[in-house]
Protein backbone atom coordinates (compact mmCIF):
# COMPACT_ATOMS: atom_id res chain seq x y z
CA UNK A 1 0.00 0.00 0.00
CA UNK A 2 1.01 3.13 -0.71
CA UNK A 3 1.80 6.34 1.70
CA UNK A 4 -0.58 9.00 1.92
CA UNK A 5 0.81 11.95 0.91
CA UNK A 6 -1.25 13.81 -1.50
CA UNK A 7 -4.45 15.33 -1.83
CA UNK A 8 -7.41 13.39 -3.01
CA UNK A 9 -8.32 15.09 -5.95
CA UNK A 10 -12.22 16.10 -5.94
CA UNK A 11 -14.70 14.59 -7.14
CA UNK A 12 -16.29 15.50 -10.83
CA UNK A 13 -19.00 17.87 -10.86
CA UNK A 14 -22.80 16.65 -11.43
CA UNK A 15 -25.78 19.19 -11.10
CA UNK A 16 -28.25 16.64 -10.14
CA UNK A 17 -25.56 14.61 -7.70
CA UNK A 18 -24.53 17.96 -5.75
CA UNK A 19 -27.48 19.79 -5.66
CA UNK A 20 -29.61 16.36 -5.25
CA UNK A 21 -27.85 15.64 -1.92
CA UNK A 22 -26.85 19.00 -0.56
CA UNK A 23 -30.81 19.88 -1.09
CA UNK A 24 -31.71 16.94 0.78
CA UNK A 25 -29.73 17.79 3.66
CA UNK A 26 -30.60 21.11 4.00
CA UNK A 27 -34.56 19.71 3.65
CA UNK A 28 -33.75 17.30 6.11
CA UNK A 29 -32.37 19.85 8.49
CA UNK A 30 -34.85 21.86 8.81
CA UNK A 31 -37.57 18.96 8.82
CA UNK A 32 -35.56 18.19 12.51
CA UNK A 33 -36.00 21.90 13.58
CA UNK A 34 -40.02 21.67 12.44
CA UNK A 35 -40.02 18.25 14.47
CA UNK A 36 -39.08 20.20 17.61
CA UNK A 37 -41.14 22.48 16.98
CA UNK A 38 -44.29 21.13 16.11
CA UNK A 39 -43.96 17.95 18.88
CA UNK A 40 -42.29 19.77 21.91
CA UNK A 41 -44.11 22.99 21.50
CA UNK A 42 -40.38 25.07 21.48
CA UNK A 43 -39.19 28.08 19.41
CA UNK A 44 -37.24 27.48 16.50
CA UNK A 45 -34.49 29.76 17.42
CA UNK A 46 -31.85 27.15 19.61
CA UNK A 47 -32.44 24.27 17.40
CA UNK A 48 -32.29 25.90 14.14
CA UNK A 49 -28.82 28.20 15.28
CA UNK A 50 -27.37 24.53 16.37
CA UNK A 51 -27.92 23.14 13.20
CA UNK A 52 -27.35 25.69 11.13
CA UNK A 53 -23.74 26.23 12.82
CA UNK A 54 -23.00 21.98 12.35
CA UNK A 55 -23.89 22.38 8.73
CA UNK A 56 -22.03 25.47 8.23
CA UNK A 57 -19.01 24.18 9.95
CA UNK A 58 -18.67 21.39 8.07
CA UNK A 59 -19.55 22.42 5.04
CA UNK A 60 -16.52 25.19 5.26
CA UNK A 61 -14.31 22.89 6.23
CA UNK A 62 -14.88 20.45 3.78
CA UNK A 63 -14.86 23.32 0.98
CA UNK A 64 -11.69 24.85 1.95
CA UNK A 65 -9.97 21.49 1.59
CA UNK A 66 -8.48 20.86 5.00
CA UNK A 67 -10.87 18.04 5.12
CA UNK A 68 -9.28 16.04 2.38
CA UNK A 69 -5.59 16.74 3.63
CA UNK A 70 -4.71 13.15 4.11
CA UNK A 71 -1.01 13.97 4.98
CA UNK A 72 -1.74 15.98 8.45
CA UNK A 73 -1.44 13.92 11.74
CA UNK A 74 -3.98 13.23 12.54
CA UNK A 75 -6.33 13.44 9.15
CA UNK A 76 -9.21 15.78 9.59
CA UNK A 77 -11.52 13.39 8.52
CA UNK A 78 -10.83 11.05 11.46
CA UNK A 79 -11.71 13.36 13.85
CA UNK A 80 -14.65 14.31 11.76
CA UNK A 81 -16.28 11.16 10.68
CA UNK A 82 -16.31 9.47 14.69
CA UNK A 83 -18.45 12.71 15.57
CA UNK A 84 -20.94 11.60 13.18
CA UNK A 85 -21.95 8.71 15.62
CA UNK A 86 -21.11 10.53 18.42
CA UNK A 87 -23.22 13.37 18.00
CA UNK A 88 -26.53 10.78 17.80
CA UNK A 89 -25.81 9.25 20.28
CA UNK A 90 -25.10 11.69 22.78
CA UNK A 91 -27.95 13.49 21.83
CA UNK A 92 -30.32 10.38 22.01
CA UNK A 93 -28.89 9.14 25.26
CA UNK A 94 -29.79 13.38 26.81
CA UNK A 95 -32.77 14.24 28.94
CA UNK A 96 -33.69 15.88 25.33
CA UNK A 97 -33.33 12.27 23.54
CA UNK A 98 -35.86 11.59 26.04
CA UNK A 99 -37.85 14.48 25.48
CA UNK A 100 -38.05 14.07 21.37
CA UNK A 101 -38.92 9.98 22.19
CA UNK A 102 -41.98 10.80 24.20
CA UNK A 103 -43.02 13.73 21.84
CA UNK A 104 -43.11 12.91 17.95
CA UNK A 105 -45.63 9.76 17.25
CA UNK A 106 -43.53 6.60 16.38
CA UNK A 107 -45.39 6.58 12.82
CA UNK A 108 -43.54 10.33 12.13
CA UNK A 109 -40.50 9.03 13.05
CA UNK A 110 -41.20 5.94 10.54
CA UNK A 111 -41.81 8.67 7.96
CA UNK A 112 -38.73 10.60 8.47
CA UNK A 113 -36.35 7.56 7.13
CA UNK A 114 -38.10 8.07 3.76
CA UNK A 115 -35.81 10.30 2.49
CA UNK A 116 -33.16 7.45 2.27
CA UNK A 117 -34.88 6.36 -1.02
CA UNK A 118 -34.26 9.51 -3.16
CA UNK A 119 -30.59 9.68 -1.13
CA UNK A 120 -30.02 6.14 -2.37
CA UNK A 121 -31.17 6.79 -5.88
CA UNK A 122 -28.76 10.00 -6.05
CA UNK A 123 -26.20 7.62 -4.74
CA UNK A 124 -26.57 5.36 -7.24
CA UNK A 125 -26.38 7.67 -9.74
CA UNK A 126 -22.72 9.01 -8.16
CA UNK A 127 -21.56 5.61 -8.59
CA UNK A 128 -22.74 5.40 -11.92
CA UNK A 129 -20.73 8.60 -12.70
CA UNK A 130 -17.78 7.78 -10.88
CA UNK A 131 -18.29 9.75 -7.98
CA UNK A 132 -18.45 7.45 -5.11
CA UNK A 133 -17.33 4.04 -5.55
CA UNK A 134 -20.07 1.37 -6.60
CA UNK A 135 -19.38 -0.93 -3.20
CA UNK A 136 -21.64 2.20 -1.34
CA UNK A 137 -24.99 1.76 -3.60
CA UNK A 138 -26.80 -0.75 -4.18
CA UNK A 139 -25.13 -2.10 -6.93
CA UNK A 140 -22.77 -3.14 -4.57
CA UNK A 141 -23.28 -4.18 -1.44
CA UNK A 142 -25.74 -1.21 0.40
CA UNK A 143 -29.32 -2.27 0.87
CA UNK A 144 -30.06 1.05 2.18
CA UNK A 145 -33.12 1.51 -0.61
CA UNK A 146 -35.24 -1.06 1.07
CA UNK A 147 -34.91 0.77 4.59
CA UNK A 148 -36.42 3.82 2.76
CA UNK A 149 -39.42 2.27 0.58
CA UNK A 150 -40.33 0.03 3.67
CA UNK A 151 -39.98 3.19 5.54
CA UNK A 152 -42.98 4.91 2.86
CA UNK A 153 -44.43 1.60 2.80
CA UNK A 154 -45.20 1.27 6.90
CA UNK A 155 -45.80 4.87 7.13
CA UNK A 156 -48.27 4.95 5.09
CA UNK A 157 -50.26 1.49 6.26
CA UNK A 158 -50.03 3.16 10.06
CA UNK A 159 -52.10 6.52 8.83
CA UNK A 160 -54.87 4.59 8.39
CA UNK A 161 -54.60 1.57 10.64
CA UNK A 162 -52.78 -0.10 13.35
CA UNK A 163 -49.52 -2.45 12.95
CA UNK A 164 -48.67 -4.51 15.60
CA UNK A 165 -45.46 -3.35 17.77
CA UNK A 166 -43.02 -6.55 16.89
CA UNK A 167 -42.95 -5.09 12.59
CA UNK A 168 -41.64 -1.70 13.88
CA UNK A 169 -39.28 -3.12 15.56
CA UNK A 170 -37.97 -5.70 13.01
CA UNK A 171 -38.05 -2.53 10.42
CA UNK A 172 -35.78 -0.40 13.03
CA UNK A 173 -33.82 -2.67 13.29
CA UNK A 174 -33.40 -3.83 9.64
CA UNK A 175 -32.93 0.21 9.27
CA UNK A 176 -29.98 0.40 12.45
CA UNK A 177 -28.26 -2.63 10.63
CA UNK A 178 -28.09 -1.08 7.16
CA UNK A 179 -26.91 1.85 8.32
CA UNK A 180 -23.67 -0.53 10.55
CA UNK A 181 -23.19 -2.13 6.95
CA UNK A 182 -22.82 1.26 5.43
CA UNK A 183 -20.68 2.46 7.75
CA UNK A 184 -18.52 -0.50 7.41
CA UNK A 185 -18.46 -0.15 3.75
CA UNK A 186 -17.59 3.43 4.27
CA UNK A 187 -14.53 2.68 6.50
CA UNK A 188 -13.07 0.21 4.25
CA UNK A 189 -13.32 1.90 1.55
CA UNK A 190 -11.92 5.19 3.14
CA UNK A 191 -8.24 6.37 2.19
CA UNK A 192 -6.97 5.94 5.19
CA UNK A 193 -7.96 1.89 5.05
CA UNK A 194 -8.22 1.37 1.45
CA UNK A 195 -9.72 -2.37 2.12
CA UNK A 196 -11.01 -2.54 -1.75
CA UNK A 197 -7.63 -1.53 -2.89
CA UNK A 198 -5.70 1.61 -4.14
CA UNK A 199 -8.04 2.31 -7.07
CA UNK A 200 -9.05 5.78 -6.63
CA UNK A 201 -12.51 4.14 -8.05
CA UNK A 202 -12.52 2.25 -4.65
CA UNK A 203 -11.58 5.32 -2.70
CA UNK A 204 -14.13 6.78 -0.61
CA UNK A 205 -13.24 10.16 -0.97
CA UNK A 206 -16.27 12.14 -2.44
CA UNK A 207 -17.36 12.49 1.40
CA UNK A 208 -14.52 14.91 1.48
CA UNK A 209 -16.20 17.44 -0.59
CA UNK A 210 -18.90 20.29 -0.34
CA UNK A 211 -21.20 19.51 -0.38
CA UNK A 212 -21.24 15.51 -0.16
CA UNK A 213 -19.40 15.93 2.88
CA UNK A 214 -23.35 16.80 4.42
CA UNK A 215 -24.14 13.05 3.37
CA UNK A 216 -22.67 11.47 6.75
CA UNK A 217 -22.17 14.68 8.77
CA UNK A 218 -25.86 15.63 8.31
CA UNK A 219 -28.23 13.04 6.40
CA UNK A 220 -26.11 9.88 8.20
CA UNK A 221 -26.62 11.89 11.60
CA UNK A 222 -30.47 12.03 11.06
CA UNK A 223 -30.91 8.70 10.19
CA UNK A 224 -29.32 7.31 13.07
CA UNK A 225 -30.46 9.54 15.57
CA UNK A 226 -34.52 8.85 14.23
CA UNK A 227 -33.47 5.10 14.30
CA UNK A 228 -32.19 5.78 18.27
CA UNK A 229 -35.03 7.94 19.27
CA UNK A 230 -37.42 5.18 17.90
CA UNK A 231 -35.99 2.63 19.92
CA UNK A 232 -36.67 4.51 23.14
CA UNK A 233 -40.17 5.26 22.25
CA UNK A 234 -40.69 1.81 21.49
CA UNK A 235 -38.57 -0.01 24.98
CA UNK A 236 -40.87 3.07 26.65
CA UNK A 237 -43.97 1.33 25.74
CA UNK A 238 -45.18 4.60 23.74
CA UNK A 239 -47.43 3.49 20.12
Amino acid sequence: MTPLTLVPAAPRFDAVTAFGIGGLAVLMAAVVVWLRVRFERVAAGATATAVALWMLATGLVAASGVLARLDLTPPPVAVLIPLVFVVPIGIVASALGGRLAAAIPMTVLVGVQMFRLPLELLMHRAAGLGIMPTELSYSGSNFDIVTGISAALLFAIRRVTPVPRAVVWVWNVWGLGCLVMIAWIARTASPLVRGFGDDPDHLNTWVLYFPYVWLPTVLVVIALGGHLVLTRRLLSGRT
